[in-house]
């Protein structure tokens, strides 16, 4: 895919024009430049539900039914911030988060001899996996609070979700058929991307010049939408809230 890259690109153009823009006075008395690198979780992943119907025992349907789960997945970030005005800095970070859930399978299929006599049949598909590689573009207000470093920052976030959609179930049955279980499960991961938003609080703290640590507290969400001739179309909820701690270096 090509979209993703020209996403990455522009941000990183903001921050070189932001540098060249930064005012003098401002570079003499304070750090200009923000460097930060994170790890953490990423909390309040909505899950979805995956639904299909298909023909089945001729004028019968039969109906599957996948509630996709989610975990926190642990959470890497990296990016750069520079200051633009006295308390103003732009900045952008790249965000990389995987997880692997579990979806429950609930199928209700038509008896092949009896018209009316559908069999409910349940299971689970393990390790069904979700990426999600997201690049925030902030603007930040620095707020001094003592010997802190606090920022309050907003922006766009361009997602790039990764998702593992079920595409296919087995069931076992055998004569008189009046009962069926769960088989097995195939899936497929489609990749899509759209924009969205992020707000959230940025608290640094100085070691020794020009290291420091700090923590970030972010929420994030965008709606991705899939639309697959397999699959069918469905919109998954990227995003959450993201609770991180890591190194920051200033200069």
């Amino acid at each position: 895919m090509t979209r993703p890259n020209r996403l990455i690109s522009w941000p990183a153009a903001v921050l070189v024009i932001a540098a060249g823009g930064a005012t003098p006075a401002a570079a003499q008395s304070s750090p200009r430049v923000e460097m930060s690198a994170n790890v953490g979780a990423l909390t309040g992943a909505s899950t979805f539900t995956q639904s299909s119907t298909f023909p089945s025992n001729g004028g019968e349907n039969a109906t599957v039914t996948f509630d996709h789960g989610v975990k926190s997945p642990v959470v890497f970030d990296a990016g750069a911030s520079v200051r633009i005005a006295s308390q103003l800095w732009a900045g952008v970070q790249y965000e990389m988060a995987n997880m692997k859930s579990t979806a429950g399978v609930t199928a209700i299929i038509p008896h092949p001899l009896l018209f009316n006599a559908p069999r409910t049949v349940e299971g689970s598909v393990n390790d069904v996996e979700r990426n999600e590689q997201n690049v925030h573009v902030d603007v930040m207000y620095a707020l001094p609070l003592g010997g802190l470093s606090v920022k309050v920052m907003g922006g766009p976030t361009f997602f790039t979700l990764k998702q593992d959609f079920v595409s296919g179930v087995t069931v076992t049955e055998s004569y008189p058929f009046d009962t069926a279980s769960f088989g097995s499960a195939t899936t497929t991961q489609l990749s899509k991307s759209a924009v969205g938003f992020n707000a959230g609080v940025d608290v640094a703290y100085p070691l020794a010049s020009p290291v420091g640590v700090g923590a970030l507290i972010r929420y994030s969400r965008a709606d991705v939408k899939f639309d697959d001739a397999d699959i069918g179309q469905h919109t998954v909820k990227a995003g959450g809230l993201e609770v991180a701690g890591g190194v920051r270096i200033r200069f």
